[in-house]
């Protein structure tokens, strides 16, 4: 049975019709991602919710409210990893570390900018929230987008984010040079939303040039849901209004 931590904003309401207990994680706008494996793991912590797959050792989603109140500065903060109490299967250090040499680092889904004036950033350096991504990647276009949300943030006070990985079928799998099974990701995706449903998605490449903007990597939700099987937003009752790439500089 997959291990379920549930912590933070959670709310168990029961259902008179159906005499079962139903749970609204406040971290996901519009109900959780639908889709994964059944032996995925769900964890919800007091800044994120995500669901991890032991196989590709990886969440395949993770859902955070970034707000003007949880922005900080980073600079003398951790940024030693933990381990997860729930999942043992996850990659180590040891293997992030292996990767230094064909251009992978450790990276995470949920930042910990985001999150450094809030007692809780130390959740963002669990493993389940660990990732292998290309250096350039992480230092030129999703640096950017980061940077973008958070300036968005500013100004709207508070945002929501849904990401995670793209794993191509049809090409090679790519791995560590660890012997821990896995799987790197292909690209990754990212979709901010407001909660008035205003929204903008993104399809960052693996291999994506460090010089390359995150505008030029815009994508649709639904191409992501297509690419992922994935249901980003199962309680949507009227369609996001996709108008979010502009103030998220991108003209």
């Amino acid at each position: 049975m997959p291990a379920m931590l549930l912590l933070g904003l959670v709310l168990g309401l029961l259902s008179p019709a159906a005499s079962s207990q139903v749970y609204q994680i406040g971290h996901c706008l519009y109900g959780c991602p639908l889709g994964t494996d059944s032996s995925n793991h769900l964890l919800v912590r007091a800044i994120y919710a995500l669901s991890y797959n032991t196989q590709t050792k990886s969440a395949d989603w993770v859902a955070y409210e970034i707000s003007a109140g949880s922005i900080g500065i980073a600079s003398s903060l951790s940024r030693e990893t933990i381990t997860d109490d729930y999942v043992a299967e996850t990659l180590q250090d040891a293997d992030f570390a292996a990767a230094a040499d064909s251009g992978l680092i450790r990276a995470q889904y949920v930042p910990l900018v985001g999150f450094a004036a809030t007692p809780y950033w130390q959740e963002v350096n669990y493993l389940t929230n660990a990732v292998a991504r290309s250096t350039s990647l992480s230092q030129g276009a999703w640096y950017g987008l980061d940077w973008a949300i958070r300036n968005l943030v500013n100004r709207e006070d508070s945002v929501f984010v849904v990401a995670g990985p793209v794993y191509y079928p049809d090409q090679e799998p790519r791995q560590l040079p660890v012997s821990t099974s896995h799987r790197v990701p292909d690209a990754f995706f990212k979709v901010i939303v407001t909660p008035e449903g205003r929204s903008a998605a993104f399809l960052l490449e693996q291999d994506t040039p460090v010089h390359l903007h995150h505008c030029e990597q815009q994508s649709s939700v639904e191409d992501i849901e297509e690419l992922t099987g994935l249901d980003l937003f199962p309680e949507l009752s009227r369609p996001l209004e996709p108008t979010l790439h502009t103030v998220l500089g991108c003209f």
